[in-house]
């Protein structure tokens, strides 16, 4: 980890240079984008850890702004940020937002080379498109902690101001390296250039409070020396106003979620806009809006109305059933995958195939993963079987109240007196119904008690 102290020392009592935890905990936090890389990035290896670690921080303090300070043990020189606060826009409307997005989409690798600053109050994280020195930094203004801790803290010992100072830097540290977590072209991937953390207010939201929820879900745990602070650092974070105070609330819950935010970054176009227009207005933390599918480079998006379809990456090509498909699963071995509707009164299922095609038509009221080449399924209120191309292998006759799905060549199926017993894939009773509760589904095939 490349940590310069431009201060020369002057706040060594709130940052101790020889601390390893920040290099374990920024390990922990490379965590939160495994799925995000899974979906984007698919098998291709990228080591977060290396790549955060790579990102210098540099302690300042605030008279050094717009300063060119020499970098200990480097030959090159950093200019030091004006160190001014972006504060949240007044009286924002979220529908007139929308208003002024369009159904267009430029492209990503073509835009201009130009200078991204994410300033917070007491930090700042710097990423340049261009060919930069140092392409990503990111800079912490030691003096306006000291400041933040003398005057917020109650009791004002000593004592007790150093260590509010001390867990500050933490959450400060943790909650700039997680704006670099989510530069989503650390990794390689380019997000839409219409959707800019200056431009729009939901992405300064959300961008705010998952670096602010990261930064929870670290210094919160007892063994950090912050633990103790955790009172003083919940009212920092409820005070900082829209977007950072919710990060308390991604903390408790949401955390989980920010492939999700990562996710809508990379695909921001007016579907995306209209998605978080929904969010906005309902205040729900990034509900899944993609999700894998068990196909490289191909990811299951869904749109406002709540319909999935498959996206093939990295041409953001509409693969299959986008707007339609209620619910999917992920391709088997068949090169298959499982879709479903939702109906006035119940569930229809089917499968589409690796060309987007429905190749067992969505009509069955049940359905169940293929074995052999067979499944399960149900129809018109009766249950048979199919093949995988849809064509009948025991008819849909079974004089059953429930079956499920083959394994091993056998089906548990329940009569009309609610006992269980199996049949074979011939739809044949190889195991009398008499039990109370279905077969495991695994079963020794000479096990099998044969009906006479």
């Amino acid at each position: 980890m490349k940590i310069f102290d431009l201060t020369r020392g002057h706040y060594s009592n709130i940052f101790d240079p020889y601390d390893g935890t920040y290099a374990s905990h920024v390990e922990h936090m490379a965590h939160f984008s495994s799925k995000f890389l899974s979906l984007f990035k698919g098998h291709q290896e990228i080591d977060v850890v290396a790549l955060l670690n790579n990102i210098p921080v540099f302690l300042v303090e605030s008279s050094m702004a717009q300063e060119y300070v020499a970098v200990p043990g480097c030959e090159c020189l950093v200019r030091v940020p004006e160190d001014n606060y972006l504060s949240p826009m007044d009286e924002f409307d979220i529908d007139k937002w929308l208003n002024s997005k369009n159904n267009g989409k430029d492209d990503p690798y073509e835009r201009p080379q130009l200078e991204f600053t994410i300033t917070d109050l007491l930090g700042v994280y710097i990423f340049s498109t261009d060919k930069d020195v140092i392409p990503r930094r990111i800079f912490i203004w030691m003096d306006k902690i000291v400041n933040y801790a003398k005057d917020k803290t109650k009791y004002k010992d000593a004592n007790t101001v150093s260590k509010n100072a001390c867990a500050l830097f933490d959450f400060v540290f943790y909650h700039e390296m997680a704006h670099a977590l989510m530069d989503v072209e650390l990794y390689g991937v380019h997000p839409s250039p219409i959707f800019s953390y200056f431009d729009d207010y939901p992405y300064r939201f959300y961008e705010e409070a998952f670096a602010n929820g990261i930064a929870l879900d670290i210094l919160m745990d007892k063994n950090l020396r912050a633990f103790p602070q955790q009172t003083f650092i919940k009212d920092f974070v409820k005070n900082q106003g829209d977007g950072y105070s919710y990060g308390w609330d991604i903390y408790r819950h949401y955390v989980r979620n920010l492939d999700q935010w990562m996710g809508m970054k990379v695909l921001f176009n007016y579907e995306v806009a209209l998605l978080l227009r929904d969010m906005w207005k309902h205040k729900p933390f990034m509900d899944n809006f993609i999700e894998t599918v068990g196909h490289d480079k191909w990811i299951a998006v869904k749109d406002h109305f709540d319909k999935w379809g498959i996206m093939e990456l990295p041409y953001l090509k509409m693969v299959a059933g986008f707007e339609k498909y209620d619910f999917l699963w992920s391709f088997d071995e068949n090169g298959l995958c499982m879709v479903r509707l939702d109906q006035e009164y119940g569930y229809l299922y089917g499968y589409i195939n690796e060309q987007g095609g429905e190749q067992i038509p969505v009509e069955y009221e049940d359905i169940y993963s293929f074995e052999n080449g067979i499944t399960i399924a149900k129809k018109n209120g009766c249950y048979g079987a199919i093949g995988l191309k849809n064509q009948p292998v025991i008819p849909f006759n079974l004089p059953y109240e429930e079956v499920r799905g083959f394994r091993n060549g056998r089906a548990p199926v329940k009569n009309s007196e609610g006992k269980w017993g199996m049949i074979d894939t011939e739809g044949k009773e190889v195991v009398l119904c008499t039990k109370d509760r279905p077969f495991r589904p695994l079963l020794d095939k000479d096990s099998i008690i044969k009906k006479e």
